[in-house]
């Protein structure tokens, strides 16, 4: 059983340990899809516009997954979405975007943040918490 698609945005100069997401995305029973655009992060930013677009045409994507770059995005994103498109997702993950607080990703869905020591490490740690049996929601924070 899907809970559909899990929509991943990746860090600056398209960075992501692209395997350790979608693994995290198939074991949660989702998708994964992979935004194919660098996670420069801005209000207004290209993956941000694409983020967006996306999450609107595609009824079926109900989760996201923002690393570094791409996590500090998925804060405008969420920004940006109306109450009725924040009822469509079940799962927010941000993780190795320490300048945000983990508020920012608060909402009616699961909220999965991290922070975690090394940095370009983050999916890959997050994927090994959640296969040890222990997802640790709002995880390790510096």
């Amino acid at each position: 059983m899907s809970n559909g698609k899990m929509l991943i945005l990746r860090g600056i100069d398209n960075q992501l340990d692209e395997n350790s997401a979608l693994k995290f995305a198939e074991l949660r029973e989702y998708v994964g899809e992979v935004l194919d655009v660098s996670g420069e992060a801005y209000n207004g930013s290209p993956q941000h516009r694409a983020a967006l677009e996306r999450f609107r045409e595609d009824k079926s994507i109900t989760a996201f997954y923002g690393f570094s770059g791409g996590g500090y995005n998925l804060a405008h994103v969420i920004d940006d979405l109306t109450d009725q498109e924040k009822m469509r997702l079940k799962l927010v993950v941000c993780i190795g975007a320490p300048n945000n607080h983990r508020d920012l990703y608060e909402g009616p869905w699961e909220r999965v943040y991290r922070n975690d020591p090394v940095h370009m490490d983050c999916p890959a740690t997050l994927l090994g918490h959640f296969m040890a049996g222990n997802p640790q929601s709002d995880g390790f924070q510096p």
